[in-house]
């Protein structure tokens, strides 16, 4: 019983992590540079990562802490799977 509900407190965490990220990524564009526009900040091949030409101190250390949460949310949600393929592997 206790296995299966360790994959549902997994993903909820990590649903949690990725809604702080999104809140992050959402700040990061307030820190825009002068005449960047959100298009070309974001439809780009490299997504704007650490390029100071796009972005202001600010608005990379707001990406800095956006990619500390997305990166954090997806291995639970990995954790999430693997431990509902074990919890239905031993059912």
């Amino acid at each position: 019983m206790r296995l299966a509900l360790i994959p549902t407190v997994l993903a909820v965490a990590g649903t949690l992590l990725m809604a702080i990220a999104v809140f992050y990524e959402r700040r990061m564009h307030r820190h825009r540079q002068p005449g960047v526009t959100y298009a070309q900040a974001t439809f780009r091949r490299d997504g704007g990562w650490r390029r100071a030409d796009l972005f202001a101190p600010e608005g990379l250390a707001q990406q800095r802490q956006a990619s500390r949460f997305g990166v954090t949310g997806t291995i639970l949600w990995v954790a999430a799977l693997i431990v509902q393929a074990i919890a239905a592997i031993r059912a």
